[in-house]
């Protein structure tokens, strides 16, 4: 059989549906796999497909069954141990190889990457990423917290993990503040922080949670040389063109399936009992 270079479009919501179906069936067909997920039997046969691509089914005939990994699999799922459906992925499906190291590669580059730099990389070095298998694992790997996307200018860029350099966090506040309110042509101008918070996460590949807890720490040191301003509670200046992934377990169910959430608001930063929006810096820090 030729081995198939493209990626088939699966959410990951369906790649932990099938896998729980499988084990709760023991044994899955295409017609027990469309009636029990609501799909058409081209649907059904591209998703059994890819979920034994991914290692986590067996085929005999037309029959599918769990491998010796799917258990592990939904129990990641179940305990929300995303790091190890991350690890899982990058050792045993191929196209998430090479979409983590395509972006590993970049890691240190000060901007993320669009989804046509990553394609054209992907050219370069002989790798399947065509659109449909960057869509998909960007998805998946956003919520899994793997990447993240910059919300306001949709590049993608993988997230460092270990201690970020306190010193280095400052350094990189002065400079996105200096860049983002050079076009007002004055000092101690408000800027948004959510806008402060995607360039600076960009750039240190850092998570949002990481950047909140050290720009509050960095504004309780520098009180006076900092401010910081709230804004009404509704306000378009809150909404970003893309939304912040995340996936939840929720229980356990017939089939297990994951709830997937967007968040479009973009919070500011909660000091003790106060939200604040905007921040102005107004002497060295």
């Amino acid at each position: 059989m030729v081995q198939r270079k493209t990626i088939r479009p699966v959410t990951l919501r369906r790649v932990i549906e099938t896998c729980s179906l499988a084990t709760t069936s023991k044994v899955l067909d295409i017609e027990t796999t469309c009636r029990k997920l609501s799909i058409s039997v081209s649907r059904a046969k591209e998703v059994l497909k890819e979920v034994e691509k991914m290692g986590l089914l067996t085929h005999f005939d037309e029959i599918y069954v769990p491998s010796s990994k799917t258990t592990d699999f939904l129990n990641y799922f179940e305990n929300e141990q995303w790091h190890k459906i991350h690890e899982y992925f990058l050792k045993n499906y191929s196209f998430y190889q090479d979409f983590i190291r395509l972006l590993a590669d970049h890691i240190n580059d000060n901007k993320g990457l669009s989804t046509d730099e990553i394609k054209e990389e992907s050219k370069k070095h002989q790798l399947s990423l065509n659109q449909t298998a960057v869509e998909v694992l960007s998805d998946w790997c956003d919520r899994l917290g793997v990447i993240q996307r910059h919300l306001y200018t949709r590049r993608l860029y993988l997230i460092k993990h270990g201690e970020t350099n306190f010193k280095s966090f400052k350094n990189a506040l002065k400079k996105c503040y200096r860049e983002l309110s050079f076009s007002h042509g004055r000092k101690g101008v408000f800027i948004e922080i959510p806008k402060i918070r995607e360039d600076m996460c960009e750039q240190l590949k850092i998570t949002r949670k990481v950047f909140d807890e050290m720009l509050r720490q960095t504004y309780l040191e520098n009180i006076g040389r900092i401010e910081l301003s709230g804004a009404p509670i509704i306000t378009l200046a809150k909404k970003s063109p893309l939304s912040e992934k995340k996936i939840k377990f929720e229980g356990k169910q017939n089939i297990l399936s994951p709830k997937f959430e967007l968040a479009r608001d973009r919070e500011g930063l909660l000091v003790g009992q106060k939200a604040y929006y905007y921040l102005a810096i107004h002497e060295d820090i």
